[in-house]
């Protein structure tokens, strides 16, 4: 059945998600999958009992549940953003977030700027919408501001799309004066940012954590959050916390797409947070997580020192790792599959046509175990040692 006529453009050419597509290979037991950014089943808190959740079988408030609502709020007033509880929206994930703000924000005649490279997911949910993503040359320490600079006045976007810490896919955070000055510059142009902030918590080392939100004097943000990474991710339940202006309108959109969020997923996250064990559980997966990068750090270097290029992320949960000249990523792919090992090609992180897009993998360290991280990375390192 031919369908092609009832589709939008758009529709028609959005492209899947390569994560989603190999997400069946890491469901095999045999597989050592370096390349889904899934955390570890193993440091997952245990859910509540069902008799100490609040009744949520009936309809719920599109915003979200009030006692959800208010701990977001503690949350990101820790952070140093100011906001009350009107300005915090609960959605299916940060994924949500995303499709919310670019349905309310985002159409044919916009473009939104985002890092080079960027998180897939965010560029699909742009895509959709109509809108030209236009990538901004970015380093260990963010997007550069000269570059973001000349891309406003060259691209007059409508919105900047950043993740300033341990970004996805790159693992970098941004330094405090780059945070000032991107916040400057937002202010000087009046451009909205939309900044992503999921592996926060997921902090290794000392570095700046400020969102730059915070930073902002007068220019529009949003700023989202998701569960996900440090509690539940099949309970998909992240949240935007947005200026005053938005509110009305993300609701509205909210409303239209789906309701409101599981209501039964959201009392389980309150309950958690409730119970005082947050603190101890973050603390709990630092731990984890850490001794895990370290593990990875430690196996690139030995096994594949000479010949890749990457550094150490401060946080999240991957490596960003620069191949040698002339070997695909799309061939590692290939080739460590055979061998039972699931890595993820670079090549969908960048939302514009690049010479570099090939020559990057990105690795996750977050559900593997540290054994069978050294032993996919000498997997990994005889598959680049033959394509080179």
């Amino acid at each position: 059945m031919d369908i092609s006529h009832l589709l939008t453009s758009h529709s028609r050419n959005m492209e899947a998600s390569l994560v989603r597509e190999l997400l069946h290979y890491s469901q095999q037991p045999d597989i050592l999958s370096l390349a889904g950014g899934l955390p570890d089943e193993n440091l997952m808190p245990a859910y509540p009992e069902l008799e100490r959740l609040t009744d949520s079988r009936q309809y719920g408030p599109s915003e979200g549940e009030k006692e959800l609502r208010e701990c977001i709020l503690s949350i990101v007033a820790e952070r140093g953003i100011d906001a009350s509880i009107g300005n915090v929206l609960v959605t299916n994930g940060s994924q949500q977030g995303l499709d919310i703000i670019s349905r309310l924000i985002l159409d044919e005649s916009s473009t939104i700027l985002t890092e080079q490279p960027t998180y897939l997911a965010a560029c699909q949910v742009f895509k959709l919408q109509g809108a030209k993503v236009q990538d901004v040359l970015s380093d260990a320490e963010g997007m550069s501001v000269s570059a973001l600079r000349d891309a406003i006045e060259q691209h007059q976007p409508k919105a900047v799309y950043l993740i300033p810490n341990f970004q996805n896919p790159a693992g970098h955070c941004y330094s405090l004066q780059r945070r000032h000055e991107i916040a400057a510059l937002l202010d000087e142009k009046n451009i909205l940012l939309i900044e992503d902030d999921p592996y926060r918590d997921l902090c290794y080392d000392n570095v700046d954590l400020t969102p730059i939100s915070t930073l902002i004097k007068q220019a529009p943000w949003l700023y989202m959050g998701s569960f996900s990474k440090v509690l539940w991710p099949g309970l998909r339940t992240g949240y935007i916390v947005s200026c005053e202006a938005f509110s009305l309108y993300l609701v509205k959109v909210k409303q239209a797409v789906d309701l409101h969020t599981n209501r039964l997923g959201q009392s389980v996250i309150t309950q958690f947070f409730k119970s005082g064990q947050y603190p101890d559980h973050v603390i709990k997966l630092q731990k984890a997580y850490k001794e895990k990068r370290d593990v990875m750090a430690q196996a690139l270097s030995v096994e594949l020192g000479d010949l890749v290029v990457f550094s150490l992320p401060a946080g999240g949960m991957f490596f960003w790792v620069k191949l040698p000249d002339g070997v695909s990523s799309q061939r590692v792919l290939t080739e460590a599959l055979k061998d039972k090992v699931l890595v993820l090609p670079g090549t969908p992180f960048f939302p514009c046509e690049s010479p570099l897009d090939d020559s990057f993998l990105r690795l996750s360290f977050a559900r593997v175990s540290p054994a069978q991280i050294q032993q996919a990375i000498v997997v990994l390192a005889k598959v680049i040692r033959q394509l080179t």
